[in-house]
């Protein structure tokens, strides 16, 4: 037996990067892409701050012109209600004395009594007249009081009662004869001051949308310049507000945010929707770059694997061949001298005997192992022809079907191929000895009896012949090491029966593959090219 204890194998691969890619693999790709598109989230997302701080802004300066025009409304329309005040109290006492100066008049021609100034005061739509002198007073209506003027002059007096809603006048007589005195209802004239009044102006803006409140602060000290916008909370909600000095007072103006908010929420809505785009676009192309570096990283595995034990199996071969070659001559030596002695062991003891044919043994022994490693030294090349694939796998059943059952085992052969599916372009000496490997191993793993079943299987671009025995007593996981040289767990094996059945597939084109779907039971495929006539 070939001690196989200081044969290196083919280095493990598996999950580690091979040694002349890990100098340019320091960051993976996939991870860099994804730290890329984390950047630009992050530039997305300062770029939308700062969009939002320019709106905002842009936002407090619109509300400050807003309020500053504003304030010019209200202080125009505050002039204008003064001076609306002043013109209905003008005309209300430029009627009042054209109406005493006709009163006088037709006094003078004909006193009036009672009756008729009630009468008078009705039809001119006064509240009351009175007419007084030194000796008398007349009123119409009677209830009707004006004022007294105790010091006649000849200035007239024009007064307004907010209280009483009055206009009252009082007209001195020519000649000092006394003083007409006549009042006017003030309250629809107040009622039309009030309308064009700044109070009614603050009301009408408050009810404007978008403005929370316009307000005029008395301030005791006095008014500072124009404060820039700002924001408030108030219960519920916030206002944004401004406050402008006007006539000594401050006008306080509340707008609510409605169309800043509106465009933030529109801000963050697109900043939410890039950011998902972004965010699915990265993590696509991140993993796409994490297959493509794993299907890279694989590809390199297995090259760099595949360089490996070809590189061992040019080592090997190179031994094979060496020692093959200086122990093949001593070994037809010796034979050759053992045949001589038992030609003549008429002349030998019986115990001799017996020894000269243990020698031979050992010596058939020892040249079937200098023969397999020939065969695995010889490089391989397929003389392809057309062979019937059923026939020759029959006829590698047939070679061993005496010594199955012998040993009990039971072969199958399952081929449902059509006829025109049953050949197929192999080299029928190298693939017959493939072939015999795993039937003679299939069949020495079973000393105690057992199965093997061969199924054959053709589709458009392969043919594929599955193996399938009991017996191997491996864990799983060490399955993949029988196909490995030297590798075996006979005592009288040298590992190269399954090793040269992968070099005669991979010769063919093909793939030889093995697993141990369930406990002790090996399947061992064979996948060859097949092109269809």
């Amino acid at each position: 037996m070939v001690d196989t204890r200081n044969i290196k194998h083919a280095p493990e691969h598996k999950g580690k990067i091979p040694h002349h890619l890990a100098g340019r693999l320091k960051l993976p790709l996939w991870l860099a892409n994804l730290l890329l598109f984390s950047i630009l989230i992050l530039i997305t997302l300062i770029y939308f701050l700062v969009q939002t701080e320019r709106e905002r802004q842009l936002f407090y300066s619109h509300t400050q012109e807003h309020s500053e025009l504003l304030a010019q409304v209200i202080k125009l329309n505050a002039d204008n209600a003064m001076a609306a005040g002043e013109v209905v109290k003008k005309v209300a006492h430029t009627f009042m004395l054209n109406s005493a100066r006709f009163i006088d008049y037709l006094d003078t021609i004909e006193p009036f009594s009672s009756s008729e100034l009630s009468a008078l005061a009705l039809e001119s739509g006064l509240s009351g007249i009175t007419i007084a002198d030194d000796q008398q007073e007349v009123s119409g209506p009677l209830k009707w009081e004006g004022e007294k003027n105790e010091a006649i002059t000849k200035k007239t007096l024009f007064s307004h009662d907010d209280q009483k809603h009055l206009f009252t006048l009082v007209y001195p007589r020519d000649e000092g004869r006394g003083e007409i005195r006549i009042g006017l209802e003030a309250r629809q004239l107040e009622v039309l001051q009030k309308q064009v009044g700044l109070e009614q102006l603050l009301i009408t803006l408050n009810n404007i949308s978008g403005i929370s409140y316009v307000r005029l602060i008395s301030s005791a000290r006095p008014p500072l310049p124009t404060s820039p916008a700002r924001k408030v909370p108030t219960t519920g909600e916030t206002i944004i507000e401004t406050r402008l000095p006007m006539n000594n007072k401050i006008l306080s103006t509340g707008f609510k945010p409605d169309s800043l908010v509106a465009r933030e929420e529109d801000l963050w809505r697109d900043f939410a929707m890039f950011t998902l785009l972004i965010g699915a676009l990265g993590g696509l192309f991140s993993w796409l770059l994490y297959r493509y570096q794993l299907s890279f990283l694989t590809h390199a595995r297995r090259y760099d694997k595949r360089l490996a034990h070809e590189r061992e199996d040019a080592i090997l071969g190179r031994a094979a061949a060496a020692v093959a070659h200086e122990i093949r001559n001593p070994l037809n030596a010796i034979d050759i001298g053992l045949q001589r002695l038992e030609l003549e062991e008429s002349g030998l003891a019986s115990e001799y005997t017996s020894l000269t044919s243990a020698m031979r043994n050992a010596v058939g022994r020892a040249n079937s192992i200098v023969g397999d490693l020939r065969r695995f030294a010889q490089p391989l090349t397929a003389q392809l022809s057309t062979v019937d694939i059923t026939s020759l796998v029959e006829d590698i059943i047939a070679l061993y079907q005496t010594k199955a059952n012998a040993a009990n085992i039971k072969i199958a052969l399952t081929a449902n191929l059509a006829p025109d599916n049953k050949t197929i372009q192999v080299d029928s000496i190298l693939f017959g000895q493939a072939l015999e490997n795993i039937c003679k191993n299939a069949l020495e793993a079973q000393p105690a009896g057992g199965f093997l079943k061969i199924n054959l299987h053709v589709n458009r671009s392969e043919c594929k012949i599955t193996f399938a025995n009991a017996g191997f007593k491996l864990p799983p996981l060490d399955v993949q090491k029988i196909t490995e040289p030297w590798f075996t767990t006979k005592t009288r094996g040298t590992g190269l029966g399954l090793a040269l059945v992968e070099r005669i597939i991979k010769a063919h084109h093909g793939r030889f593959e093995v697993e141990c779907r369930e406990p002790e039971i090996l399947l061992q495929h064979i996948f060859l090219p097949y092109k269809r006539k």
